[in-house]
């Protein structure tokens, strides 16, 4: 398989990871804070990696690419989780998921904005139809109450929480080609849980941690290893591909939380629910459907 395959297949994997990770955050949410769960789910996926890491050879880091790495992981796991915990406080959960859909149209303005990838309509066509696929989706919580001025700030915060992400995924790519994957994904998951510690010991992590039972350590032990395999999915997949056709895939997430939330969780599947998933596979082929080059005639 090429690399650019492999690269389409590790984006879509850190898709449905991030969909799989939400149902599973969801059934353990109400035992602890938001940022305790962030903090011990990327303490454990950096406690999977290290083994691996420490069997790859690391490059020697410059200064100012340490401090970069640093922030990526500050602001993608620590600011954008907590600006989404922000905006649920103030607005319905599926209007926060369907305002983060947004990420990969960001994505793809910011791309073009720095030089990093040439404008198309069938691409934008096709990621306007992913976010069309998210908002079947999530219709039905997205627009369940209303809200008034303090609305506002949870539509900010989430629209902020996308446009991190997609930021940090269009930088990304000049740091990927002089880093193995690994060390990059360890370095910076290390600096987020370094950064979240202190936030979750104020959110009162010492208290809640010891009254955990066996089945809740599972479940974040298993939310930490999806976490640790999504980054690195998703660190390849930007090293291989550009930035737009990997943030594309996080159309998958909410459908894969549908899914699994009506395997798992009983939550029956609606009609908007397939209509969305139609949509979002049809963005994505459309999104990243090329023409194959002629072969040449003998």
């Amino acid at each position: 398989m090429k690399r650019e395959q492999l690269a389409l297949a590790a984006a879509a994997a850190s898709g449905i990871v991030i969909g799989t990770a939400t149902v599973a955050t969801g059934s353990v949410v109400n035992e602890t804070g938001p940022i305790t769960i962030a903090f011990i789910r990327y303490l454990i996926g950096v406690l999977l990696l290290l083994p691996l890491a420490n069997r790859i050879r690391w490059s020697p880091v410059t200064f100012r690419d340490f401090i970069a790495i640093l922030l990526f992981g500050i602001f993608q796991f620590g600011f954008l989780i907590i600006l989404l915990n922000v905006s649920v406080i103030y607005i319905a959960a599926g209007l926060a998921v369907l305002i983060f859909a947004s990420l990969p149209l960001l994505t793809m303005a910011i791309a073009i904005l720095l030089g990093r990838e040439n404008f198309t309509y069938r691409k934008m066509f096709g990621i306007l139809l992913t976010i069309a696929g998210v908002g079947f989706a999530v219709g039905a919580t997205a627009f369940v109450e209303g809200f008034g001025m303090m609305g506002w700030i949870g539509i900010g915060a989430a629209l902020l929480s996308a446009f991190l992400g997609a930021l940090c995924s269009v930088l990304y790519g000049a740091y990927m080609p002089r880093y193995p994957t690994l060390q990059i994904s360890t370095m910076a998951m290390g600096c987020a849980v370094l950064f979240l510690f202190g936030l979750a010991l104020m959110e009162g992590m010492a208290d809640t941690v010891t009254s955990f039972s066996i089945n809740i350590w599972l479940v974040l032990f298993f939310i930490g290893f999806l976490s640790a395999v999504g980054y690195f999915c998703w660190l390849f997949a930007l090293s291989h591909i550009p930035a737009s056709n990997v943030t594309v895939f996080l159309g998958l997430s909410p459908v894969t939380a549908a899914i699994l939330g009506a395997i798992f969780l009983a939550q029956p599947l609606s009609v908007q629910d397939l209509i969305g998933t139609a949509l979002v596979a049809a963005g994505l082929i459309i999104s990243l459907w090329r023409k194959k080059d002629p072969t040449p005639v003998p």
